[in-house]
């Protein structure tokens, strides 16, 4: 089995975040390449930067289906462009976005998103709206912090997360907590050990999920949603 980890931006702090998140909880048989796009914006802090970061990501796909992978991670916390991606595929694509809020269905009645800069709340919400998943979210809160700093103050993530998750459980009625950055990934646990609620980290419970489904030779649906985009005169 093998399995591309694409990160959708260029950053090297949060690639490397997301390789060692990966790498900790990969099976050893399953082969685990983890990469950045070439060109595009550094981190992933708006719709622009999502949408400056596609092309490159499709790039990345189309490459990963002519390399032999069985399934492709994006690992942001958007899932930028993924329904092109997964239409212009014959393997498997996953966000990390959409398996989060997936997992999170089965672990509580409600679940809350913690993510990073105060305009993302409404991003976030916006998400979980065309997820038709309103009934099930009780909230997003921000950290009021970038992408960047999310990856290198990890105490201050983690303060500031502990407090916030406590006023998603306290005062919104979550029962499980999302982590909404992957520049977050490998801070889960000290929260879930604090909180005593789960804590979910996106990247490495996208990255069990789809190993687990590509073991069981799971594929999109390929007849509607997904189906094979007609081919195009360029003009």
């Amino acid at each position: 089995m093998k399995i591309l980890v694409l990160n959708p931006n260029t950053s090297d702090m949060v690639t490397e975040k997301i390789k060692q998140a990966v790498l900790k909880v990969a099976a050893q048989d399953v082969d685990v390449v983890v990469e950045k796009i070439e060109h595009g914006p550094e981190v992933l802090e708006s719709y622009y930067d999502e949408a400056l970061a596609t092309p490159y990501t499709i790039k990345k796909v189309k490459e990963a289906n002519e390399k032999g992978f069985d399934a492709v991670i994006i690992a942001a916390f958007c899932d930028p462009g993924i329904e092109a991606l997964k239409e212009i595929s014959d393997i498997p694509v996953y966000g990390t976005e959409e398996c989060a809020f997936s997992a999170a269905l089965l672990l509580g009645n409600k679940f809350s998103i913690l993510t990073e800069k105060k305009h993302k709340e409404s991003v976030k919400l916006q998400h979980v709206r065309k997820l038709g998943l309103e009934s099930r979210c009780s909230g997003v809160r921000a950290l009021g912090m970038g992408v960047v700093e999310i990856g290198e103050d990890e105490q201050k993530v983690k303060q500031r997360g502990i407090e916030l998750s406590r006023r998603m459980i306290e005062e919104d009625n979550a029962e499980v907590i999302i982590m909404g950055c992957a520049s977050m990934a490998g801070y889960s646990q000290e929260l879930e050990k604090t909180l005593g609620v789960p804590i979910l980290d996106p990247v490495t419970v996208t990255y069990k999920m789809v190993e687990g489904l590509t073991a069981l030779g799971v594929k999109h649906s390929k007849i509607g949603l997904f189906a094979k985009p007609a081919e195009q005169k360029w003009i």
